[in-house]
């Protein structure tokens, strides 16, 4: 009995989506955002910096070293705070570049289904923010997504300056 090619394409690529599937999780399950986390975090001061990001984005890693660390350091803590969402499943990594710039307290990981690739991602973060700010249009599919919001999750600014001074201005 032979298999036909296009039989064995098919079932090729429906191994290789099963596969892709079923990848494992490789973040701590205590770390992992999801809306009801989201819903308490975001309760906790009057208003959140919401900053979503991934490992492959250079211009995420610049601010995540230079920017937000020093947003953390001067803003109001007792009115305002940072959530920093990790699309991406390489712990490792996000740890290292969270830790270097001290902001281990604020980071969290973004379950997303797939391998750590950007259309996952890419998914995963509308499927999150969609869900959260039903109605609201956060994410147009570039990265990162910097915003702010309320402690009854209005939207007060759908999209931040990535410039500190930019920053600091919007939030006096």
């Amino acid at each position: 009995m032979l298999i036909s090619l296009a039989s064995m394409r098919y079932l090729l690529f429906t191994f290789l989506l099963l596969i892709s599937f079923s990848c494992t999780k490789s973040v701590d399950e205590n770390r992992v955002i999801d809306t009801q986390k989201f819903s308490q975090l975001i309760t906790e001061k009057d208003k959140t910096l919401v900053y979503v990001w991934t490992t492959w984005c250079s211009g995420c890693r610049k601010s995540l070293s230079e920017t937000l660390p020093k947003l953390m350091k001067d803003i109001n803590s007792e009115e305002y705070q940072l959530i920093l969402i990790a699309a991406s499943k390489n712990r490792v990594e996000v740890d290292s570049l969270v830790g270097a710039s001290g902001l281990s307290n604020s980071s969290w990981f973004l379950d997303f289904l797939g391998p750590d690739k950007g259309s996952f991602q890419s998914i995963g973060i509308r499927q999150f923010l969609s869900a959260n700010f039903k109605g609201e249009k956060i994410y147009t599919g570039g990265i990162p997504v910097f915003f702010l919001v309320d402690r009854n999750k209005k939207v007060l600014q759908k999209k931040l300056p990535h410039s500190y001074d930019e920053v600091m201005q919007l939030l006096k």
